[in-house]
């Protein structure tokens, strides 16, 4: 054992030691392939047959439905509909809700060349794959087809979702706690979606809906990763959470939080079988084989791992502090009497208790028993003067009125739901032809729809730099990389760099292209852009890194931050 190794191993507990001897005996023998511990369940997907949408259109159904509110992620054609004997539901001012809300998908039907009908693959059967490759070139075409489904939240009749219950069996009180504690204290815990990671420009993590897992020990084991990323955000331990997807900082932010949250299992009693340790072990695996210069790398995690797990039960035994105020008055008849007055959302203190007493002893006797209350457990009543709760109250309605108001603006969904990986294999099974961008008229687009003078500036200066044939090719609608994304990318990547990070310009200038098509929600364009203003910014800070899709990373590591997907 090196000296790295020694050192580190020495400090751990018995029981840690364990758990590592575990871990390393698995990773010695083969730790195999890691299993993701939830059910995709929220992709979108048909309400008929219950197959997934694939590449752009999973995509794009999904910048839909979160642009439209839609919690249904079951979609189907209006012949569909009929077929079944749904109808659309209706608004409360009588009208159908149908109205506008059909969204266009596309699909690519082969073809045969001679007959024109559809192909049967069976010919196929007896050739070789040379012989496949070279009948398929010469014989067959894609034949492009648009379908224009609804949603299931618009539809009357269609069955409720079902929705998957999560055995509750290995319920951790603890586990709530930390939970709960680091959602109100630390970092804000959001559920829904496909996907767990914690995003450090927003200090938030994300986790998909608690019953999508298989059982809590796996919640709970992915929430714990997530948390483990969060510590490292300049407010808590403050340190390198990585560079890049898949660069070796990145990887070795991704071993602490694994080895972190194996840890923090194991402090807070939550049963580990051998099957769990196996797939740490094999998730553990596949981020120690991207770094290969330092062998002990693995080590110096399991020591951040234990600097993290102390952090985060440290904070465990720190209750957060609940402020209260005793009012001393009189009543009608002129005796004494005291009333408590604690904080509330609104802004104005609040008499929890409905009654007023004769004196502090009894009042403070009754806070006492508060104090015992499931609600108050992990918090430390504390008296202050009422204006000091005042102030107090103010304060905290202030902030979540900030929150609220950050909220209301709902997160654009992005490439984040769905793993790269996954949504390459989608977009090779659909055919390298789905997605391709379409054509869009420039009938009242161009320059000269554009009414600010500051905007042409803007498109005579792109189109004026070495690359500006590009720029005016793209600008004019040219499909240049092929998928309509790719171009949408390009285009808003070479105006920023003109608009001085102003995102309603970058807009405004994208709109008047021919990129830009009027089906897409304004959602979708708008996360680009924010993007594309992101990437610019790096660039001409001297740190230019390739666009990713996605903003954060964790559990399965393909964001920028961190995610366990």
């Amino acid at each position: 054992m090196s000296e790295v190794k020694n050192s580190v191993y020495e400090k751990l507990t018995p029981q840690r030691k364990q758990l590592v001897d575990k871990v390393l005996e698995n990773l010695e023998n083969g730790a195999g392939l890691w299993k993701q511990g939830w059910e995709c369940s929220g992709l979108p997907e048909s309400a008929i047959t219950g197959r997934k949408y694939h590449g752009v259109n999973s995509l794009f159904l999904m910048f839909v439905a979160m642009d439209r509110g839609y919690t249904d992620n079951r979609w189907l054609t209006y012949n569909q509909m009929k077929e079944k004997g749904w109808e659309f539901k209706k608004g409360e001012d009588g009208k159908t809700l149908g109205h506008g809300a059909g969204v266009n998908i596309e699909y690519f039907e082969l073809r045969d060349r001679e007959t024109k009908q559809p192909f049967d693959s069976q010919v196929l059967d007896g050739m070789d794959a040379e012989e496949r490759a070279e009948y398929m070139s010469k014989n067959v075409y894609p034949l492009r087809k648009f379908f224009r489904v609804f949603n299931g939240d618009v539809i009357e009749g269609i069955p409720e979702k079902q929705v998957r219950q999560l055995d509750e069996s290995g319920y951790s009180a603890r586990a709530e706690g930390i939970l709960k504690l680091w959602n109100d204290t630390e970092s804000k815990i959001l559920y829904g979606g496909n996907e767990a990671y914690y995003h450090r420009g927003t200090d938030r993590i994300h986790l998909p809906e608690r019953g999508d897992f298989y059982d809590l020990q796996e919640f709970y084991a992915t929430a714990l990763h997530e948390i483990g990323h969060s510590t490292g955000h300049p407010k808590r331990l403050n340190r390198n959470m990585g560079d890049g997807f898949c660069t070796p900082s990145y990887a070795v932010e991704e071993l602490r939080a694994e080895i972190a949250s194996m840890f923090m299992e194991q402090e807070l009693g939550i049963a580990a079988g051998e099957k769990h340790i196996q797939n740490n072990s094999a998730y553990i695996q596949s981020w120690k084989s991207h770094i290969t210069e330092n062998p002990d790398v693995l080590f110096e995690a399991i020591a951040d791992a234990d600097k993290i797990t102390r952090y985060v039960m440290q904070k465990e035994q720190q209750k957060s502090v609940e402020p209260f105020a005793i009012e001393a008055t009189v009543d009608e008849y002129g005796e004494p009497i005291y009333r408590l007055h604690m904080a509330s959302e609104d802004g104005q203190t609040k008499q929890p208790l409905s009654v007023s007493f004769k004196s502090r002893e009894e009042l403070m006797e009754e806070v006492g028993k508060m104090q015992e209350l499931p609600d108050y457990a992990d918090k430390e009543l504390k008296e202050v003067s009422l204006d000091e709760l005042q102030k107090y109250t103010v304060q905290q309605a202030t902030a979540a009125k900030k929150v609220e108001r950050r909220e209301e603006v709902k997160e654009e969904p992005s490439a984040e739901f769905i793993r790269p990986s996954e949504l390459a294999a989608r977009s090779v099974a659909t055919g390298a032809a789905v997605g391709a961008a379409a054509a869009v008229s420039m009938a009242g687009r161009g320059v000269e729809s554009l009414t600010r003078m500051s905007d042409r500036d803007v498109v005579e200066r792109a189109m004026a730099t070495k690359s500006g044939d590009k720029f005016t090719k793209l600008y004019n609608g040219a499909s240049l990389l092929g998928r309509e994304e790719k171009n949408e990318r390009s285009l808003l990547a070479r105006i920023a760099m003109f608009v001085n990070g102003d995102e309603q310009q970058l807009l405004r200038i994208f709109k008047s292209s021919g990129q830009y098509r009027d089906e897409k929600p304004n959602a979708y364009y708008e996360k680009l852009a924010k993007q594309e203003i992101q990437f610019v910014a790096r660039l001409k800070g001297g740190e230019a890194k390739a666009p990713s899709l996605a903003s954060g990373s964790g559990r399965g590591g393909h964001r920028a931050i961190n995610a366990k997907s």
